[in-house]
């Protein structure tokens, strides 16, 4: 009898021996084959300011300014040849951090482009008045003659680099508004195309701040996004 436990004990042990052997070797295989969470978060960061760099280098080659949204700084900046000549903070107004996000996917698309041309910009309420100081300094910009450049200065106006990728900007000031039929037409087109998709921010900044961007913002402006780190392990959305 007491040898016929012995067995069974000894088997027993082999047995459980074995299976731990067996249960560790899969856990170790399924470690290395599935990167952890922090690598891989690095690798996309290094990844993404690898093609910031390129960006930055390319646009900064061209005699033209560019536009640089960065939603990791929380700012507005106007580039020529690389050199900041104009930079504001993103003041968040009725815009939540999914809505930040969407916008910087909604921008990348699933092509991961960095780099977008303005589409087009609509004013929609401003007041006619426009101090020359400030135009000087936007003149000297785009390089355009003062008394050339329109003098309102913006209450409200869009920024879109495409129908369903907007940035709005708001003003303080009481204006009036520039073109009521075609911004009727663009509310309610918004309207109906938010519950479809929208990428739609809304940033606040004062009246001379917004009439620089708004002058300085002409359709074809090229743009650069610097999207917020925590997004980049999310998939691109159109």
């Amino acid at each position: 009898m007491f040898y016929q436990n012995k067995w069974i004990f000894l088997f027993l042990g082999i047995f459980l021996c074995g299976m731990s052997f067996f249960v560790c070797k899969k856990t170790s295989s399924k470690n290395a084959s599935s990167p952890h969470p922090t690598a891989t978060g690095d690798r996309l960061r290094s990844e993404l300011e690898y093609r910031l760099i390129q960006a930055e280098l390319l646009l900064a080659k061209s005699d033209q300014p560019y536009l640089v949204v960065n939603l990791n700084r929380n700012e507005l900046v106007i580039k020529l040849k690389g050199v900041v000549v104009w930079n504001q903070p993103i003041l968040l107004v009725q815009t939540s951090a999914q809505d930040v996000e969407d916008f910087a996917r909604y921008f990348e698309g699933e092509e991961k482009n960095l780099v977008r041309p303005l589409l087009d910009k609509f004013l929609f309420t401003a007041l006619n008045k426009t101090p020359d100081s400030v135009l000087t300094i936007i003149s000297d910009a785009v390089r355009a003659k003062p008394e050339l450049m329109q003098r309102d200065v913006p209450e409200r106006f869009q920024l879109r680099w495409s129908t369903d990728l907007i940035l709005e900007v708001r003003t303080e000031i009481i204006g009036k508004p520039k073109e009521k039929l075609k911004s009727t037409m663009l509310e309610i087109r918004h309207a109906i195309q938010r519950p479809f998709g929208e990428a739609h921010i809304i940033v606040k900044m004062s009246p001379e701040a917004a009439l620089t961007l708004y002058r300085l913002a002409q359709p074809g402006l090229s743009t650069l996004i610097y999207p917020p780190m925590q997004n980049q392990a999310l998939p691109a959305k159109k």
